[in-house]
């Protein structure tokens, strides 16, 4: 290896701190991907709404494209409250949060400074990690 001095610094980082991260980031991917979906359904649902609503326009004397524009409505103002979107995006967002603290926390040890300077960098390592992980900042 080029840097030999990095080996014990990267196996504290990969036995500390990756498999939190890789935890966090899995979250917030699938979140992301949860919460993007609905937001496809959504716009789909806003499709649908228009061409049954230009429809019924366009037939006035015909009383299907009414009823289906309703219950597309109907669904797209509960599909919100049963897919939990909001849930999803402040689970994303929280948890892109950790991930990213900790990637920060790969760098901020790395370098050697501030916390990280002394003899029980480990130590603050773990700590620091521990408080992600409760979201809580340490200083």
């Amino acid at each position: 290896m080029a840097f030999p001095d990095l080996v014990p610094d990267l196996d504290a980082l990969v036995r500390d701190v990756a498999p939190v991260f890789r935890d966090y980031d899995l979250q917030a991917l699938r979140e992301q991907q949860r919460y993007r979906r609905q937001q496809v359904l959504i716009l789909l649902g806003s499709v649908l709404g228009t061409a049954f609503g230009a429809l019924q326009a366009a037939l006035p004397s015909e009383q299907w494209p009414g009823v289906l524009l309703i219950l597309v409505g109907v669904v797209l103002a509960t599909s919100s409250r049963w897919s939990g979107e909001r849930a999803s995006l402040a689970t994303y967002l929280a948890a892109r949060l950790k991930a990213e603290r900790l990637r920060a926390l790969h760098f901020q040890y790395l370098s050697r400074t501030g916390r990280y300077a002394g003899a029980d960098r480990d130590l603050e390592l773990r700590r620091a990690v521990l408080a992600v992980q409760a979201g809580k900042e340490l200083e």
